[in-house]
């Protein structure tokens, strides 16, 4: 599928990224203004929205990534109606499942939501790799970087309940799967993110539960699908009964959080706090962050990280006629995103330069050796 202007793209590519040494202004939500739109359109995980929002003014001078957030207006019009009518007032895909799903249907695989946006997603942001990873597939999931997950409390949970501040995996799944419910005396309520969320994906991948198996542990709490992930507000506690809920969170989105408003390697951290009185636990004992706490940075050894991914059609990057602005854009360690490190580290997230040998989920920036069908 080819693109409008790709000369201007490639002349925008050729300097990659802006000189990172100056400041990157801020990361706004969806492109600003809604009518700018560029060459390459994406939508999906709410973990990868902001630095997508980054990279989106620091690649080819931003001109070239438009990228959705997952939550805010219910329709989207991601190209102009005179390039594709199909695009306009496009229900927004909220979280990696959707952005994945609205990825096929611009391919002509399917219709989203009931319609036909034949060439209008031209990106999926994906937090969870696919459930069958191969090296074949029509989609290449390509790392951009590495994210770690743990449990958030309600701070007060800590303070006043005593909540422990560092559970061990067996202590987690044994939450998830209702065998455990108390910690310290405390009854501890398991909550889960909205369906379609990579991050819930991933995480019950981590506490050994199929999605299809949910009904079958009661005390998992969706309150009717209506948790949105990495929002510290949702946490309860309660000190009279003696509760509190856990939740997961991507530890890249809590440090972004805590940085919104801030400047960092020149790039303007220009999110939403949705971190509430939320605190983030140590798992076997291990911290999520590193560095001093003014500052912190995420552990790349923690028990429990994920690679972050930008999913292309595999035909876009290979074969007769690869697109150049998404080979450009997303493909190899020269490609610009890889070359903006600074861009998604002062977002939260860790960089990996080179793949872990015998792990496929744990690739170095760029790689295209990730693919599924879906």
């Amino acid at each position: 599928m080819k693109r409008q202007n790709l000369a201007r793209v490639g002349a925008a590519l050729g300097a990659a990224v802006m000189a990172l040494g100056l400041a990157v202004g801020p990361a706004s939500a969806d492109p600003d203004p809604v009518t700018d739109y560029r060459q390459l359109a994406g939508a999906g995980s709410d973990t990868t929205q902001d630095v997508l929002n980054g990279l989106g003014l620091a690649v080819g001078g931003g001109d070239v990534i438009a990228s959705w957030d997952a939550r805010g207006t219910a329709t989207i019009t991601t190209k102009a109606p005179a390039q594709n009518a199909n695009c306009q007032a496009i229900v927004r895909p909220n979280g990696s499942g959707q952005g994945r799903t609205a990825l096929r249907a611009s391919e002509g695989d399917g219709q989203w939501n009931g319609r036909n946006i034949t060439g209008c997603i031209d990106f999926a942001r994906s937090s969870s790799a696919p459930s069958s990873p191969s090296t074949t597939g029509n989609y290449t999931y390509i790392p951009f970087g590495v994210d770690a997950m743990t449990y958030a409390v309600h701070s007060n949970a800590v303070s006043d309940l005593g909540f422990p501040t560092n559970l061990t995996r067996r202590q987690l799944e044994g939450i998830y799967k209702c065998v455990i419910t108390r910690v310290n005396g405390i009854e501890v309520n398991p909550l889960l993110p909205q369906s379609g969320s990579g991050s819930r994906a991933f995480w019950l991948s981590q506490v050994d539960i199929l999605e299809d198996e949910l009904s079958s542990y009661p005390c998992i709490d969706q309150r009717n699908n209506t948790i949105q992930e990495h929002d510290g507000r949702v946490l309860q506690w309660d000190l009279d009964d003696n509760t509190a809920d856990i939740v997961p969170f991507s530890v890249g989105q809590y440090i972004a959080q805590g940085n919104a408003g801030e400047t960092h390697g020149g790039v303007l951290i220009d999110v939403e706090n949705r971190r509430g009185s939320a605190v983030l636990g140590r798992i076997n004992g291990v911290a999520p962050t590193t560095g001093p706490v003014a500052d912190p940075v995420l552990n790349t050894t923690f028990p429990i990280v994920r690679d972050v991914y930008n999913v292309v059609p595999t035909h876009d990057i290979e074969g007769g006629a690869p697109d150049a602005a998404i080979v450009s854009t997303f493909v190899g360690a020269n490609s610009a995103v890889c070359q903006a490190r600074a861009v998604v580290e002062a977002f939260g997230f860790g960089f990996r330069t080179t793949s872990v040998p015998g792990d496929p989920l744990k690739l170095s920036c760029g790689a295209t050796t990730l693919r599924a069908n879906s």
